[in-house]
């Protein structure tokens, strides 16, 4: 019996299948991504692990590797074997400040003569996979041509790589990588890793500072107005100064310190820029399709704390109620979605419709990033020797595309605003755009 062969050279963005909600062929299994009976080798990673479950999942004949949070006050960082199994865990390092988490979801699929790749935002669990809704994008290598040239790995594959050597791997799968063919790779990867990165150069590296990175290098520095509309399953504290921080990084601009910034002049108001953050209400939560204990289980991993939105520094104008397409599903997915406002009676008469920047009306991104600086960063100026420096908690990984214009982009039309523009452009949005306000009777879901 042979496998089913790579069915994502192209790759592709999905939701995970949830039964009764939709077609198999639109949404995507954990056993499909898998394919236990072919499977040669595996990576995986995810911050919660339910090995009972995970045991079903994966042959018991091979080897897997498996990288996951840990607890500094019962376990220890490193390498270490589960007896009687074929699993080898990965403790990654922590932040040196103690806080954070290893919250990257990769999976590395070596089948024969060819890998998959899968960079979601969903766990190890099964409620990640069989109750609410995660994204995953998934994308199929086949082996490289041995006759021609070898000239190392490419960016995709290099990050990658590089984030297996910081977890502290050194062999196993890590020597697999250059086996395959990364030529037709889709997505630009943008990881965390924990550290405070100094200068400009390693800061565009991680987190925010690498989409700042993917964004110029796509879309070009634009300063054109850009609508951000970050939809995420925890939000973190907040503030102007980290969404003018973060709206610059998302058009291509280098980020800059609140230090280097020019102190507002006295009774100045600095704006908001034009973000708007997508999270359930309270009674998204309670009306949700879910029984107990689903409903408290997938309800705790919805997390705003309490004291951070009342602080009188949070944002709560720029929040938005994150409703289900698919009617009393909760989301555990990441997702930031960006497009260029435009006027439409100055578009060219007759465009190019290919894939340059010109032609770029847009970009997201989906993974396991949280709105929050301990995912995405914070930018700060070095005390000791006054160079900007990026500083992150958490372990992450998450995938960015470009969106291309379509002829329908660049025409007038009544219902042209009406439309969801995301949805022409075939990005798989879980959630009611545009989002609606909390009403009248309704608060975001808080954690004391």
């Amino acid at each position: 019996m042979t496998d089913q062969g790579p069915r994502y050279l192209n790759g592709v963005t999905k939701l995970t299948y949830v039964p009764g909600y939709g077609s198999e062929d639109n949404y995507v299994k954990i056993d499909d991504l898998i394919q236990k009976p072919f499977l040669k080798l595996a990576f995986l990673s995810t911050m919660i692990v339910d090995f009972p479950w995970l045991f079903t999942k994966l042959p018991n004949n091979r080897q897997i590797i498996l990288a996951k949070d840990w607890d500094a006050n019962s376990e220890s960082q490193g390498l270490s074997g589960i007896p009687n199994t074929n699993y080898l865990i990965v403790h990654a390092p922590k932040a040196e400040s103690g806080f954070g988490c290893f919250h990257a979801k990769l999976m590395l699929l070596i089948f024969d003569k060819w890998m998959r790749v899968v960079i979601s935002s969903g766990n190890l669990i099964p409620q990640d996979w069989e109750l609410c809704e995660n994204v995953v994008f998934v994308q199929d290598f086949p082996s490289r041509d041995k006759s021609k040239e070898y000239n190392g790995l490419p960016e995709f594959a290099q990050t990658i790589n590089d984030m297996l050597v910081k977890m502290g791997l050194k062999t196993h799968i890590i020597t697999r990588l250059p086996e395959y063919d990364y030529s037709k790779a889709k997505a630009v990867l943008i990881p965390s890793i924990p550290g405070t990165y100094k200068g400009m150069e390693n800061i565009k590296k991680f987190g925010h500072g690498r989409i700042c990175k993917a964004v110029k290098e796509l879309c070009g520095e634009r300063e054109d107005d850009l609508q951000l509309e970050v939809q995420s399953s925890s939000i973190g504290s907040l503030n102007k100064q980290f969404l003018n921080e973060f709206y610059r990084s998302a058009r291509g601009l280098d980020p800059v310190s609140a230090q280097s910034r020019p102190r507002p002049k006295k009774g100045e108001v600095v704006p908001l820029p034009p973000i708007t953050v997508v999270y359930p209400s309270r009674k998204v939560i309670d009306e949700s399709k879910y029984d107990n204990p689903a409903k408290s289980s997938i309800a705790s991993t919805i997390c705003l704390f309490e004291q951070s939105y009342n602080k009188d520094t949070f944002p709560k104008e720029i929040l938005r109620n994150c409703i289900s397409k698919r009617d009393g599903l909760l989301m555990h997915s990441k997702f930031i979605l960006a497009k260029y406002r435009e006027d439409l009676n100055e578009a060219e008469s007759d465009p190019v419709l290919d894939e340059s920047q010109e032609n770029i009306g847009g970009w997201y991104y989906c993974g396991s990033h949280n709105f929050s600086e301990s995912a995405l960063g914070k930018v700060t100026t070095s005390r000791e020797t006054k160079e900007l420096q990026i500083k992150i908690n958490n372990w992450e990984l998450g995938v960015l595309f470009p969106i291309y214009k379509k002829e329908e982009d660049y025409i007038p039309s009544e219902d042209h605003d009406k439309r969801d523009w995301f949805d022409d452009h075939s990005v798989p949005v879980p959630y009611v755009r545009p989002p609606p306000q909390y009403e009248s009777d309704e608060t975001p879901k808080v954690t004391s």
